[in-house]
């Protein structure tokens, strides 16, 4: 599956941090329009690389989907899809960190999120094993026009959300009558070296493991 957003609409909180579309509007008027962002949008990519069968392909698929939300999470300006994400997390996965925008205009490349593993876990839960490839990668746009790599922990990154099927609340307070996917953790690891990261998704990494900015659609400002 291909995610593709407007390059204002989605941000990293791992990798890049909140994005800013543009300044608050002025007081007066303005003269000029905010011009086009010259680069293509980013895209996020996700795949289950491995055989798997109900109900963990199922979970598989919302931890995908998931990790993708999370990338939305700390934009102060998407507000929307925050509140979205709230519904599909447990409360136990809610934080109440303030979200920040960041200095950039605009984002673009892309990524690869593949499921390499799943186990079930007690209650109805799940663990799922996802690599992040950063492929071809994601750049930032300065305010001066200058395109340059975001910044990032490295081009291949590991997470190991824990996904449940519950009828419990979620972390905005809603219910369901019927039991639905329900992010426990988003088990973004910390605590393994790019060896051992390495190790788990070498296997499943993409050739030719791309890194370099897309060609603009339009020519950038300057």
């Amino acid at each position: 599956m291909v995610v593709a957003l407007s390059v204002f609409a989605l941000c990293s909180a791992a990798l890049v941090g909140g994005c800013r579309a543009q300044d608050s509007a002025p007081s007066e008027p303005s003269t000029s329009a905010l011009p086009p962002f010259p680069y293509p949008p980013l895209e996020i990519r996700t795949s289950v690389a491995v055989p798997l069968e109900q109900p963990l392909l199922g979970a598989a698929e919302f931890a995908l989907d998931m990790s993708v939300d999370a990338r939305l999470s700390d934009d102060p300006d998407e507000e929307r899809l925050y509140r979205e994400y709230r519904s599909k997390i447990a409360p136990e996965a809610d934080s109440d960190a303030p979200r920040t925008s960041d200095p950039y205009v605009g984002q673009t490349g892309g990524a690869l999120h593949g499921a390499v593993a799943a186990q079930q876990l007690p209650d109805g839960a799940a663990e799922v094993t996802i690599c992040l490839f950063d492929t071809p990668g994601l750049y930032v746009m300065k305010e001066d026009g200058e395109l340059i790599a975001a910044p990032s922990t490295g081009p291949i990154g590991l997470w190991r959300p824990r996904v449940q099927w519950t009828n419990r609340p979620a972390a905005d307070g809603s219910t369901s009558r019927e039991p639905r996917w329900l992010l426990l953790d988003i088990g973004a690891i910390q605590n393994m070296t790019k060896e051992q990261i390495a190790g788990v998704c070498d296997p499943f990494k993409p050739q030719p493991f791309v890194q370099k900015a897309p060609d603009p659609t339009s020519a950038p400002p300057g």
